[in-house]
């Protein structure tokens, strides 16, 4: 069984990944995220997020299947989508920039839990 602040770390990676994507295609994260949103393009959208999560921050099917509440073979059935259209130059070096920004912004977000701003700090930012 996943401890709650493993998969409590697993949703926020994913939640990140959908932010970048819902960036990227100016769609909100919120319905990237959502369950109910049946929409082709939102529907996309939350594959490219899956597969941002998988290939960009190296988690698990099964762990962002958990965070999303959907089944891994959903996950599974959407980074394949993803990985199909790569065979586009274009789409390729899209989805490599946001792979890369992605990592980016995940290894800021380790590098300041560990080493960066002290809780003095963010006490006075009001973080914690």
């Amino acid at each position: 069984m996943m401890n709650y602040s493993r998969r409590q770390q697993d949703e926020h990676r994913v939640r990140l990944a959908a932010g970048l994507t819902g960036f990227a295609l100016m769609i909100p994260a919120e319905q990237i995220l959502s369950a109910d949103k049946r929409d082709h393009r939102i529907a996309r959208a939350r594959q490219i997020a899956m597969y941002l999560a998988h290939v960009g921050l190296g988690m698990s099917l099964a762990r962002i299947a958990t965070a999303l509440d959907r089944d891994r073979s959903t996950v599974a059935y959407g980074c394949h989508k993803i990985e199909d259209f790569r065979d586009d130059p274009q789409i390729d070096e899209w989805l490599d920039g946001l792979e890369e920004q992605l990592r980016g912004v995940a290894e800021y977000g380790r590098w300041s839990a560990t080493a960066g701003a002290s809780d003095q700090s963010l006490r006075r930012m009001q973080l914690s």
